[in-house]
């Protein structure tokens, strides 16, 4: 039973780190950002929004309505243009969004001082509406995007699958010796039962 217990446990394990080490790569490799009900995770990497959110900073964000969006939130969104073109960026909203038709025009600056203005995005980048920081997950984060944690992910999912296969051949050898020992337990008694059934040799007098 207690072997039992283990077994589902480390399977439990094994699936959560496999989701989490993929999760890690598809936000390291691809560029894209996973959205869970619409939230989304995302580590600040650039100093631009120091002091309010410094490097290494993991935040959560939420997808919003653009008429939801005012003068000092903080949004995160897609730039378009220049050097960081196809990066998300975080940076605060620093006038009031004015809308044109159906489209809204957003300033943006960061924090950090002498920041320059951002060039002027429209709700169609936006990702979503800074919510808080997940100061609990900054440390995890950053240590297992690094080479060493990517190292300690291999090492743990490695183990993991050796402990499984190692369970899986001494459960199986188990299983065979229990067999054996219930042959060796019946032979026995299907002899005398075979004996019993002998009918007794007839003699006839003359």
């Amino acid at each position: 039973m207690v072997r039992k217990i283990v077994n589902i446990i480390s399977t439990v394990i094994l699936v959560l780190l496999i989701a989490f080490v993929i999760f890690l790569f598809i936000i390291r490799l691809s560029g894209q950002t996973p959205s869970i009900f619409g939230y989304q995770i995302m580590r600040v990497t650039t100093g631009s929004m120091e002091p309010t959110l410094m490097v290494g900073d993991v935040i959560m964000v939420k997808e919003t309505d653009p008429a939801d969006i005012h003068k000092d939130d903080i949004i995160s969104y897609e730039s378009i243009q220049g050097e960081l073109k196809g990066q998300i960026i975080t940076h605060r909203v620093v006038e009031e969004p004015a809308r044109v038709e159906d489209t809204y025009f957003i300033q943006t600056q960061g924090d950090v001082e002498g920041a320059a203005l951002d060039p002027r995005i429209t709700d169609k980048q936006v990702k979503g509406k800074y919510l808080y920081k997940l100061e609990f997950l900054k440390g995890i984060y950053t240590f297992f995007l690094s080479p060493y944690g990517i190292i300690t992910f291999v090492f743990v999912i490695v183990a993991l699958f050796g402990y499984e296969i190692i369970s899986l051949i001494i459960s199986y050898k188990s299983l065979d010796e229990h067999d054996e020992d219930d042959e060796e337990y019946y032979e026995p008694k299907a002899k005398k039962e075979s004996k019993k059934r002998k009918k007794p040799k007839k003699t006839h007098f003359k």
